[in-house]
């Protein structure tokens, strides 16, 4: 028979696994948009490249919440065309802006990963390059559970 302590470990160690397992991406799982809504869900994984440096954003011309390095932000929208504005860099030349357009549907989710890269330039020369990207689903549900809900 197990010592009572045993016992203790062991279901702590269960709590400690199902909390781990269970990551939820901020927004009670993967949810069902609001009656006439749809949403996009802007993440950005965790990167050494440009990490310390957030990107601004703007959803049909509204400033948003800074996008963090390892977070990701919920934007509920009527159906229609939207744009979403991105910009890494503190100096004007070395900002990196990127503008998609994205069409909503209502009861939809559409996931835009936010990615900065390092790319070889040649001689030895390396500079830094950003994405963004629509992803599906798969891809969102393997990354967001990484990061954390930022607005």
């Amino acid at each position: 028979m197990y010592a009572p302590k045993s016992w203790i470990a062991a279901v702590l160690l269960l709590l400690l696994a199902g909390c781990a397992t269970a990551r939820d991406p901020g927004f009670g799982g993967w949810m069902s948009p609001k009656a006439g809504l749809g949403v996009v869900v802007l993440y950005r994984p965790f990167s050494f490249v440009g990490g310390l440096l957030p990107v601004r954003v703007q959803v049909d011309g509204e400033r948003k919440p800074d996008l963090e390095n390892g977070t990701h932000q919920v934007h509920e929208l009527p159906p229609g065309n939207h744009t979403i504005v991105t910009k890494m860099g503190s100096l004007a030349m070395t900002t990196d802006t990127i503008t998609i357009d994205v069409k909503v549907v209502a009861g939809s989710v559409l996931y835009a990963r936010f990615a900065a890269h390092r790319k070889d330039v040649g001689g030895g020369n390396r500079v830094r390059t950003t994405e963004l990207t629509v992803v599906n689903e798969t891809t969102a549900r393997r990354e967001i559970p990484d990061t954390k809900r930022d607005n």
